[in-house]
């Protein structure tokens, strides 16, 4: 039963009831043996582990769910992300990023669900509504995703023009448009750190099985701060809300990182 008051114990924290137990029966009840597979091994097993903060694993989970457009369980996780140290600011700005990796249908389902839980939970937009993106030039877009793509991939060269050529050769226009939208719009925003943008980036890639995204990902997480622990607790998560195939394939991509290095 030690699994199980670990599991408790994190559905007090992710839902904020001061009864754990009646949840568990009820749930448990609605979904038998899933129900017990769910506490004992996604909250009492992986939930519980020490190694990466309850904070950093609901923002993993909340970008494996919307990568699935799984936006029904977004009325667990939106709430645990606010009792577990995710503002409303972070927690919208992780549907916002989606957008550039799972794509934009996904991400606006998800930011609708999103804004009606915070809504209940006395974080609703301002009646002015929430705060468009920074207007930039073609030039400052270009200038930060130089400076973004530097950074991810570890070359100090940040000038646009020769960050941009790198890519023509193999990626066309979608070269322009990965600097200048995905780094130099998405992710030089403020509203989340580098480091939680690549855990949420890593989340996304492993859970659509995106091998070859990941060989750059994973080393850009890395100079954003991320260990090979906290990568190793991602794939475990992966595992509890994508499946054990996706894992696997994501964990050997850190291993062979971490072997190379």
């Amino acid at each position: 039963m030690v699994r199980r008051q670990r599991g408790l114990d994190v559905i007090a924290t992710l839902t904020g009831t001061d009864d754990p137990e009646v949840f568990a029966r009820q749930f448990v009840a609605e979904n038998g043996a899933l129900g017990s597979f769910a506490l004992d091994f996604v909250m009492g097993d992986i939930w519980s582990r020490e190694q990466l903060s309850r904070r950093d694993r609901n923002l993993i989970v909340l970008s494996i769910l919307g990568t699935l457009n799984q936006t029904n369980q977004l009325s667990y996780y939106v709430p645990g992300a606010l009792n577990h140290g995710l503002t409303p600011v972070e927690i919208r700005e992780i549907m916002t990023h989606l957008a550039a990796y799972a794509g934009f249908p996904k991400a606006l389902d998800a930011m609708a669900v999103t804004n009606s839980i915070l809504a209940e939970l006395g974080h609703d937009a301002s009646t002015a509504g929430l705060p468009e993106s920074e207007r930039l030039s073609d030039a400052e877009r270009r200038a930060r995703g130089a400076e973004v793509m530097a950074r991810l991939s570890g070359n100090n060269q940040s000038n646009p023009d020769e960050a941009l050529a790198a890519l023509a050769g193999k990626l066309g226009p979608l070269g322009a448009y990965g600097i200048d939208f995905a780094f130099g719009e998405v992710w030089a925003r403020p509203e989340l750190s580098r480091r939680d943008r690549s855990l949420l980036v890593v989340s996304v890639l492993a859970t659509l099985g995106r091998g070859e995204e990941l060989d750059i990902h994973i080393p850009a997480a890395v100079r954003h701060g991320v260990t090979q622990i906290e990568l190793e607790e991602l794939m475990l998560t992966v595992f509890a809300y994508a499946g054990a195939p996706l894992a696997v394939e994501g964990m050997h991509k850190v291993m062979d990182h971490f072997e190379k290095h």
